[in-house]
């Protein structure tokens, strides 16, 4: 009898647990789409960057926090979240070595954006393929990365520098800096696996001079005595062998990866007429195998030559 109470007691209890009105937890937009640009018409860049992103779609900030949410953690209490771009990323592919870090930047002057915004709609917007996807750009003062001068591909954005000069920049100037920011913009395009089968033949161009091991990632100390198969009385040397430079991470590298070496080429061939590359290096076979390799690509983007 007593049994039977108690199995009768803990079915009540259960029953009266079930007929509560359940809690409900409710979690604030933290899946928010920050990558917008919201108009404030009396703020003449917010407004300025607002008709930029109406027009093409790609948002522009001038500073890397872009937003703050209010908060509750695990334990209930509240906090402000400040949401910021991210700007340090591998430049695409799995990284052998030091992968590109943005060191320090300097905030732009907003006096600067609407030529800035004049200068991307006219010189690398009208060029740059429809399909490219940018997700957002941040325009700063200076910039300091451990891989390069003007342009750097964050995981959201593309950081552009030095945008105060771009009035008095001379011609030269301006074209290498349009090669920056278009290899920004261009290297996942570039890195897709479409191109997989030109990027190998554009990596392999390279290896088959060191067999012992691989060509990337290479202390220039060890060119002398790993570099086979070069033409007599050409000496071992990263131009011998197809590279363009060094890897930017560390001057006494070669490049720490094929898809480094790819953007250095993307970079060397945007920032220039195609005159002026071969001129260069019209002369090297390996480096015009390797351009040639990374024109099919851009030919296939959509990228005129200039």
């Amino acid at each position: 009898m007593n049994h039977k109470i108690y199995i009768a007691g803990i079915f009540f209890v259960l029953l009266a647990t079930a007929c509560r009105k359940e809690e409900v937890t409710v979690f604030p937009d933290y899946d928010k789409n920050w990558l917008v640009v919201d108009d404030n018409p009396n703020d003449p860049t917010i407004h300025s960057n607002y008709l930029f992103f109406k027009e093409t779609g790609i948002p522009v900030f001038v500073n890397d926090t872009i937003g703050t949410q209010a908060r509750t953690d695990v334990f209930g209490h509240n906090f402000t979240h400040y949401e910021k771009l991210s700007l340090s990323y591998s430049i695409g592919g799995l990284q052998a070595g030091a992968p590109p870090l943005v060191n320090s930047f300097t905030y732009c002057n907003k006096a600067d954006v609407p030529a800035a915004l004049a200068y991307l709609k006219s010189e690398i917007l009208s060029v740059l393929p429809k399909g490219v996807y940018v997700p957002s750009i941040l325009l700063v003062g200076n910039l300091n990365t451990n891989g390069f001068k003007y342009a750097f591909k964050g995981l959201n954005t593309v950081v552009i520098s030095q945008i105060a000069d771009i009035p008095t920049m001379n011609q030269a100037t301006k074209t290498q800096y349009k090669g920056a920011i278009l290899r920004a913009m261009l290297t996942n395009a570039m890195l897709r696996p479409k191109y997989a089968d030109i990027l190998d033949k554009f990596a392999n161009a390279t290896r088959k001079f060191v067999t012992v091991s691989d060509a990337y990632d290479l202390a220039t100390f060890y060119l002398d005595s790993r570099v086979t198969g070069l033409p007599a009385g050409v000496r071992p040397s990263l131009q011998a062998i197809g590279f363009i430079d060094a890897e930017p991470t560390n001057p006494y590298s070669t490049p720490a990866t094929p898809s480094m070496d790819a953007n250095m080429y993307l970079e060397a061939i945007l920032g220039r007429t195609d005159a002026e590359f071969k001129q260069l290096y019209g002369t090297n076979p390996v480096i015009m195998i390797k351009y040639n390799l990374i024109r099919q690509i851009l030919t296939d983007l959509g990228i005129p030559t200039l």
